[in-house]
């Protein structure tokens, strides 16, 4: 006999549970935590629920607790990693600053944990990371390379440090000799009031057309109305030469640092894919505590039978709307188990029957997604597969 659906495929939007996902979405810190939070699954499994309850309510107790958890904005860098597996591929300074960022996180939060009150406190997102192993050489690697602003270094390489202090020094002498030339043009009346532009990567000077030829040196352009010439002096062409050279050095060793870098991390996308991984999973549990929070939520009892057991229980986007506007919530306590299958509601129009049995279902939608919800901690849910079991 085949199987048959009991329930509609329009239910997270009956129930409004999409209308939760979305409020998750808020607090998520990246991307990546949305598109799983959009694609939150509904357990069916006692422990993996239980085990996706602590999680949230452990990270819950963590911001009560102010025992900051070490999680910020990052980025994607899945297309870094695929790009990373193709050989002799070398990545771009903003690829391997996400995957600073995402490192960065993950070290900090083996940090975290190295404190035996954080793992005796918070156990259930401890074991996350229990059987990770964190690479600490990969991230100091990148950090060698890459300052916390996402530039090279300067001393990266002892080649780049050498070419950097002579652009340094370079860059000095042009502009003493440039601040010479401004001053002696300006007493004599041929520049303009801006003085000084770039052009072409120049610095050049801002002459009136009537003037250009009382100034030696290179035009560079002119403007769209011809009255004014832009000239590289000729006493700084020969200084500006070598800047540009050693700017042309300068690209070609971070070139040469980067594809060394990128051979370095090679070998470990499949473990920076994980990283990232664990890293989704922490932004999910985080958004899921962050709204139990604003809704004063609390972890239920599960049991592995047919049972719902709620005490003093709220809708959860009523609750949250009366709370932006200061009215009251009214709560509901129901009770439904394998000897009480028929429930009676009766009343006047208006009177809460159709929130109260939206309430049930949503509730019970938010625990198999290992979400706290606004009820008393008394309160006992079971597990109804697939919502709530096809039959044969």
């Amino acid at each position: 006999m085949s199987k048959v659906q009991l329930y509609p495929n329009d239910l997270f939007q009956k129930l409004e549970f999409d209308k939760v996902l979305e409020l998750l979405t808020e607090h998520c810190l990246g991307e990546l935590g949305q598109e799983a939070v959009k694609n939150q699954e509904i357990f069916t499994d006692i422990n993996t629920i239980k085990t996706a309850l602590k999680e949230v309510n452990e990270y819950r107790i963590s911001i009560d607790e102010r025992h900051q958890f070490p999680l910020r904005n990052y980025e994607d860098f899945s297309e870094d990693m695929k790009m990373l597996d193709i050989p002799g591929f070398v990545l771009a300074i903003e690829g391997l600053q996400r995957i600073n960022i995402v490192l960065l996180q993950i070290a900090d939060i083996f940090k975290f944990f190295e404190r035996t009150t954080y793992r005796e406190n918070y156990p259930t997102l401890h074991n996350i990371i229990k059987n990770v192993r964190f690479d600490k050489e990969l991230q100091q690697e990148i950090v060698r390379v890459i300052d916390e602003e996402g530039e090279i270094r300067a001393d990266a390489s002892p080649e780049l440090q050498r070419i950097r202090k002579r652009m340094i020094g370079k860059r000095k002498e042009s502009d003493k000799k440039f601040r010479a030339i401004i001053t002696n043009y300006q007493s004599k009346g041929w520049l303009t009031d801006n003085l000084e532009a770039y052009r072409n990567g120049r610095r050049v000077l801002s002459v009136p057309a009537e003037n250009k030829r009382k100034i030696k040196g290179i035009i560079h352009d002119e403007s769209a109305t011809g009255k004014t010439v832009f000239i590289e002096p000729e006493a700084i062409i020969e200084i500006n030469n070598e800047l540009f050279n050693l700017e042309s050095e300068e690209n070609r060793e971070i070139y040469r640092i980067l594809r060394a870098l990128s051979d370095i991390l090679r070998p470990y996308t499949f473990v920076m894919r994980t990283y990232q991984e664990v890293l989704i999973r922490y932004d999910v549990i985080q958004s899921k505590a962050v709204l139990a929070r604003q809704m004063k939520a609390a972890m239920p009892q599960v049991v592995d039978k047919p049972n719902i057991n709620w005490q003093t229980a709220f809708h959860p986007l009523l609750l949250l709307k009366n709370k932006k506007t200061g009215q009251k919530t009214i709560p509901f306590s129901l009770v439904f188990h394998r000897d009480n299958r028929i429930l009676v509601l009766s009343g006047p129009n208006a009177g809460g029957k159709s929130i109260s049995m939206k309430s049930i279902g949503l509730l019970q939608l938010m625990v198999q997604a290992g979400l706290l919800v606004p009820a008393e901690v008394t309160s006992e849910v079971g597990i109804f597969e697939h919502f709530f079991a096809d039959i044969g």
